[in-house]
């Protein structure tokens, strides 16, 4: 079981997903969040869905303020809210290879749980800093899907990392 928290929030404060449910989930952000990702904290947060789950089943979940917000978090938050809402329109889900009837519901909740949510910038953040460019290794893009490579390679390429 993963649960993505958001403590704090005037919405919903968590999702409870299964393991297949959160590599549909993280599948749908992945694909959405590639496509529009510009910014260096963007592509970090993408590179967090995209290599979520893929060293070990039951580790991708987290809470909204363990990301590491900085001063433009508006900004942040308002590319969180696009790519979700991006997600919402089932934006390439025909490349997955199979039907992921939950992920609407789950996306959701969690589009609501972001929208109740207030980030605060980190001063020093757990994760790495994400004013930083990730390396270009991690954003290049795979050939077949044009998803970012990670540390693990494409989510979609990684048929084992694929739940259906």
């Amino acid at each position: 079981m993963n649960t993505f928290t958001a403590r704090g929030s005037t919405g919903p404060r968590d999702l409870d997903l299964t393991n297949g449910a959160t590599d549909v989930f993280l599948d749908v952000l992945t694909l959405a969040g590639c496509a529009i990702a510009r910014t260096p904290w963007e592509c970090h947060l993408v590179l967090h869905f995209s290599d979520g789950q893929r060293g070990s089943l039951g580790t991708a979940g987290f809470d909204l303020g363990e990301l590491p917000w900085t001063a433009d978090r508006p900004a942040e938050k308002a590319f969180l809210d696009r790519l979700i809402a991006l997600a919402l329109t089932r934006y390439e889900w025909d490349r997955l290879g199979y039907d992921p009837p939950y992920a609407i519901g789950c996306l959701t909740t969690y589009r609501e749980m972001v929208a109740g949510y207030e980030p605060v910038p980190v001063a020093a953040p757990a994760w790495s800093d994400w004013r930083v460019p990730p390396a270009p290794e991690l954003v290049a893009r795979c050939a077949p899907h044009d998803l970012f490579a990670g540390h693990f390679g494409c989510r979609l390429c990684d048929r084992d990392g694929q739940s259906g």
